[in-house]
């Protein structure tokens, strides 16, 4: 459960800071962030039940298992939120900065997806 201590505070930092490195309008980065850091609060908030095994869930019999997916299934509504965001919403604010921040933009989008893109298997 500690892990998830930990999570809580750096995923959403993470985005703080990727939305921050960019230089973007601060209008425009504080409407990111108002979207993105929540997000990822419930994210890690949503897959903590889950992996603790907690049974809050009024489950018909079939064991763990099934609530397990339930709590997965939840905590990937806002993991595909964030990715969303990343990946379309990001893109139109940056049409103003210069071709190596968009390039830059580019390639961190990449590895987040690419190493995020793991957390539905990994809950």
């Amino acid at each position: 459960s500690y892990r998830y201590v930990d999570w809580f505070l750096t995923v959403p930092l993470l985005l703080v800071e990727l939305v921050a490195v960019l230089g973007l309008a601060k209008a425009v980065s504080s409407s990111l962030l108002k979207r993105l850091v929540p997000a990822a609060a419930a994210m890690i908030a949503l897959g903590y039940p889950g992996d603790a095994k907690l049974d809050l869930l009024p489950m018909a019999a079939g064991g763990w298992g099934g609530e397990a997916a339930v709590w997965g299934l939840l905590s990937t509504i806002p993991f595909l939120y964030i990715m969303y965001v990343l990946w379309f919403e990001m893109k139109k604010s940056l049409d103003s900065q210069s071709a190596r921040v968009r390039s830059l933009f580019q390639t961190l989008r990449v590895l987040l997806i690419a190493t995020w893109g793991v957390y539905p298997m990994v809950i």
